[in-house]
């Protein structure tokens, strides 16, 4: 029930259709006792979103595609990892200031956990904001960078930032890669069919991380665990870097041992299309 103390929060991006932003904070807040509700703003205009943010007032921000870079310049501080990074996804409303995190660094941190990456030759698809927090995460970790993008120029200018090698369709080799994560939108609801790469790339002892979790099984993912590769949903990343985004807002770290189960039920009627 919300009421006139209900503390409104929001996530922004365009198109955003696929968002499961308001489900899953909805889940925690309820979880922690907070009169809280998120609320999805599609909106072209990052810097209208900001305003209203400003003025409502509304408490968190989540930023999604395509604005993870442009909202930046419309903060007024920016945390040192997410200024590292290039990429805000969280914008914190606190005192009349507006402070800018990334989270997304994180979520991929817990996702990876169990993959080796020191050494290992990582594939990223995909050289937008999504794949700033990635880059960040591989050096730190001391993988061997690789990046395919459709703009080769964007992959360059990525990779001459963070170190490592852009390739293009015909450097896509079976064997090459011992992990390959997709940090595009190809292949999210409601484009379900589609994906970045094609099925003879994959194999098996490979890992395939897809950030994208819906549907919570890719086209990507499928192909890749038909060759005998281990999958990793975008999922499992999603709500690791939601649940910090509420610690963020919260001030504390929001204790739920069982968010994965609790909110795959939620979606299991629509896990495989947007609403």
């Amino acid at each position: 029930m919300t009421n006139a103390e209900t503390v409104i929060n929001a996530v922004t991006g365009f198109p955003l259709s696929h968002t499961w932003s308001p489900q899953l904070h909805s889940l925690i807040y309820k979880k922690v006792n907070v009169n809280a509700v998120m609320l999805a703003f599609p909106q072209r205009d990052i810097e209208a979103v900001i305003q209203c943010m400003r003025t409502l007032p509304i408490h968190m921000l989540a930023v999604t595609i395509p604005h993870k870079e442009t909202v930046m310049k419309y903060l007024d501080v920016i945390e040192e990892t997410a200024k590292e990074i290039g990429a805000v996804n969280t914008v914190i409303n606190a005192k009349g200031k507006l402070y800018g995190y990334n989270t997304d660094i994180l979520g991929i941190e817990e996702a990876l956990k169990k993959t080796p990456i020191k050494a290992k030759n990582v594939l990223i698809i995909g050289a937008g904001g999504a794949a700033r927090p990635l880059c960040l995460f591989l050096k730190q970790y001391g993988a061997k960078i690789f990046c395919y993008n459709r703009t080769v120029e964007k992959a360059e200018a990525l990779m001459k930032e963070f170190g490592g090698n852009v390739i293009t369709e015909k450097d896509l080799v079976k064997g090459k890669f011992d992990v390959i994560i997709n940090a595009t939108p190809i292949g999210m609801s409601p484009n379900i069919n589609e994906s970045p790469l094609p099925q003879n790339i994959f194999h098996e002892g490979q890992t395939v991380f897809d950030f994208i979790y819906n549907p919570l099984e890719t086209k990507l993912l499928k192909d890749a665990k038909n060759a005998g590769a281990t999958t990793i949903s975008g999922v499992k990343m999603f709500i690791a870097q939601g649940l910090f985004q509420a610690q963020l807002w919260l001030g504390k770290e929001p204790k739920y041992p069982d968010i994965e189960k609790d909110f795959l039920n939620i979606l299991s009627p629509h896990a495989s299309h947007s609403h």
